[in-house]
């Protein structure tokens, strides 16, 4: 068939029909601007579908044997067919022309067919079709391009961290599941500093490329290599049989650092340090596993020695983990746990659009715990529950004061952070809409944030919570926007409202082009999707200038405010009628 060409399906039990369509269009099929395919019901009609995915719309009847043009538009949205459907029937009610819209129908026409209507119709779904998969392609293409920027290293082609985090989950997984052992290892090239300072970046980086290229053809099965940051490496070997294999494999890599390269005019004699930590590192996250390494790593290079593997025999850590959770519970119980809140504020106005709550636990003796400490702890407990239940309350409570206090300047909502506990919990509605009711806010008031790996680990049950929650009006934003992997599908059937650039983007934005880039294309993407954006992470004022630049809507960051307590963000409000955006560092 000519590359190019129109088709259309017409599903209709009226042998006529064929004859008229080949007749009224014998010019445009003669030059191979349209092709017809016919089917005399909705079965046959569903088994071409099934065999061509090439066909560009459907003209179909409403009573036919076998199967009815309104049963066969209810199978093709269950097929998610990239295309659409123009219904033609005698039987031209409202109930049928009501069904037939409600079911998918982009059009209806009543017989006797006025054939310059058809035409018309036909030309016009045709456009719309070929707009809208142009658009698809378009997202589809953006996101691929994310996909690479933010999981692989643009200088070497290796996974980067975040890349190498989703293997080592699936190891973990498949030692969970199936018993299949697997290390992480960390490495450096040791002579880089030196070629780096002594002969410039550009030969820096072709040494690293050479390092990359021969870890890269490596060979041995089962293998990932990424490279981290600088001159830093971490390999992932998958399905390893025991400790003799890892020891192995290590040496053969210290065999290929030993291994000259020649680099222009000057041959370079390089080396590593290893650190190694197996899959017997139990109860734990892709994280903990660099975090062992990276810990192992230090002491080889400390040491200077060649290897050093993991010891996670250090009962501390257990000691420390056991008290932090009885105290945990205790500070949950006893009100220990406080809220902050950290301004979002407008790019564009300079103005707070709303707040992040955020817990920080300050203990009895003044000392404050991280939240990078106690959050964690909480998702593996389960007393997260219990947090984000009180949390959750006592935002939308002082969002109720702000409210009342600042009728005319308040903020438009307070956000809050749901973790997958409790997006799976079966009481997280009816907690919403109590917080919601007792400080008299409607759903617009609140949005909630959820990070990606939250959602695409639940997503069945992210589809119909996220539904009920918008349902009620409340804003749903994708935190951490970016370091997941981010499929478009789910982009366009989640009912999301705004993407949250993930920090760790933002840092370096001004300084790093892969950062900018990326930041550029999340920007787009959410233009595209009609998404509202934030940036997390402003640290400074280039970080504003270039964010402004890409017409970025909202920020949050150290430069605006860090999170303060519900006392100093009352006076940020109360304020913000007088003050620029820059006086809030």
């Amino acid at each position: 068939m000519k590359e190019g060409i129109n088709l259309v399906l017409v599903v209709d039990d009226e042998f006529e029909i064929q004859r008229l369509f080949k007749q009224i269009f014998r010019k445009r099929i003669r030059n191979g601007e349209i092709s017809f395919l016919f089917a005399q019901n909705g079965v046959e009609a569903l088994e071409i579908l099934r065999e061509s995915n090439s066909i560009d719309m459907i003209l179909t009847d409403i009573q036919m044997p076998k199967m009815d043009g309104l049963t066969l538009l209810t199978n093709l949205a269950e097929l998610e067919c990239p295309l659409k459907a123009v219904v033609i029937s005698a039987f031209g009610d409202m109930k049928n022309i009501r069904t037939a819209m409600n079911r998918g129908a982009f059009d209806f026409l009543i017989k006797p067919i006025d054939f310059e209507d058809l035409e018309i119709t036909i030309n016009k779904t045709l456009a719309f079709v070929h707009d809208l998969r142009a658009q698809k392609q378009k997202l589809q293409s953006t996101l691929d391009r994310l996909h690479s920027l933010v999981f692989y290293d643009q200088l070497t082609g290796l996974s980067n961290r975040y890349g190498l985090i989703q293997k080592i989950a699936k190891s973990i997984e498949l030692k969970r599941t199936k018993g299949i052992s697997f290390a992480v290892l960390k490495l450096d090239v040791e002579r880089y500093p030196i070629i780096k300072s002594g002969f410039g970046h550009t030969l820096g980086d072709r040494l690293l490329v050479e390092i990359a290229h021969r870890l890269g053809n490596w060979d041995i099965p089962s293998k990932v290599v990424a490279r981290l940051e600088s001159n830093e490496f971490a390999i992932l070997l998958q399905d390893v049989e025991n400790l003799s294999t890892i020891e192995n494999h290590i040496e053969q890599l210290h065999q290929l650092f030993n291994l000259p390269v020649q680099l222009a005019e000057i041959t370079v004699s390089s080396k590593t340090h290893i650190g190694a930590v197996t899959s017997d590192l139990e109860d734990s996250q892709p994280e903990d596993f660099l975090r062992a390494a990276d810990t192992a790593f230090d002491y080889a290079r400390h040491d200077r020695e060649r290897t050093i593997f993991y010891d996670d025999s250090m009962q501390k850590k257990a000691i420390h983990r056991v008290n932090l959770e009885v105290n945990l519970q205790e500070a949950i119980e006893s009100k220990q746990i406080l809220v902050y809140y950290q301004p979002i504020f407008s790019l564009s106005t300079g103005k707070i659009k709303g707040f992040e709550a955020l817990a920080r636990w300050l203990t009895p003796n003044q000392r404050w715990i991280s939240p990078l400490e106690f959050i964690p702890l909480a998702e593996e407990t389960g007393l997260i529950i219990p947090l984000g239940r009180w949390l959750l309350f006592e935002a939308c409570a002082q969002m109720g004061r702000w409210k009342i206090q600042f009728p005319d300047i308040c903020p438009d909502s307070i956000s809050v952070n749901l973790s997958s506990l409790q997006l799976i919990n079966s009481e997280l509605l009816e907690d919403i809409d109590r917080s919601l009711s007792s400080a008299c806010l409607n759903g617009e008031s609140l949005n909630l944030e959820i990070t990606e790996s939250v959602l695409m680990g639940n997503i069945e049950t992210a589809i119909d919570v996220l539904a009920q929650l918008r349902d009620r009006s409340i804003g749903i934003s994708i935190d951490d926007f970016g370091t997941g992997y981010s499929s478009l599908s789910y982009l366009q059937s989640l009912p999301i409202t705004a993407l949250k650039i993930d920090r760790s983007f933002i840092k370096d934005i001004d300084t790093n082009s892969n950062s900018l880039e990326i930041t550029s294309m999340i920007i787009n993407l959410s233009n595209q999707l009609k998404l509202k954006v934030v940036a997390e992470g402003i640290d400074k004022e280039a970080h504003t200038n270039v964010l402004r630049s890409l017409s970025c809507d909202y920020g949050q960051g150290f430069l605006f405010s860090p999170a303060v307590d519900a006392t100093a963000a009352t006076n940020l409000i109360a304020a913000q009628g007088f003050m620029d955006v820059a006086v809030c560092k």
